[in-house]
């Protein structure tokens, strides 16, 4: 009899066990990949646009639409040959906003379980994997970027 009790009570631990953690679980909100081609400044815009620069947080990226993008000191980069270029579907910025929307609408079950009816606004940091490809003319870089200035105000 007390052998059955003690196999009874470590099932019951075991189920509540199961149970609980089904309730701790973190969601994790899938993120979508985008590439994006570097273009250097040719003398067409401004000395700031198309530009990139070192400073203590990483390597800097400002592009030619205006946004800007960091890879940090802590992240590796990625030599990819000139035939692998085919594989990578690029993403122009301008159509970052209506991604964000399609992105909003794929996984708006998921955020609203995590966060309720009312979610904070996700940063194209929260929506995003990017990557940034640099033309080094025989090779191709890829950086795993970073969108600077997020949540600023104008």
């Amino acid at each position: 009899m007390l052998f059955q009790m003690r196999h009874i009570t470590v099932l019951i631990n075991f189920l509540l066990l199961i149970w609980f953690q089904g309730f701790t679980q973190e969601i994790v909100i899938p993120k979508d990949t985008i590439y994006h081609k570097y273009k250097p400044n040719d003398g067409s815009l401004p000395h700031y646009r198309g530009i990139k620069f070192r400073n203590k947080n990483g390597l800097n990226f400002n592009l030619y639409e205006g946004n800007g993008l960091i890879y940090p000191n802590s992240e590796e980069s990625d030599t990819l040959p000139m035939k692998d270029l085919q594989y990578y579907h690029f993403t122009e910025l301008k159509h970052l906003d209506s991604l964000g929307r399609q992105w909003y609408r794929k996984n708006l079950n998921l955020l609203q379980k995590k966060w309720g009816e009312i979610f904070p606004p996700h940063d194209k940091n929260g929506k995003f994997v990017t990557y940034l490809i640099e033309d080094c003319g025989d090779h191709f870089i890829k950086y795993r970027v970073y969108w600077r200035n997020e949540h600023t105000i104008d």
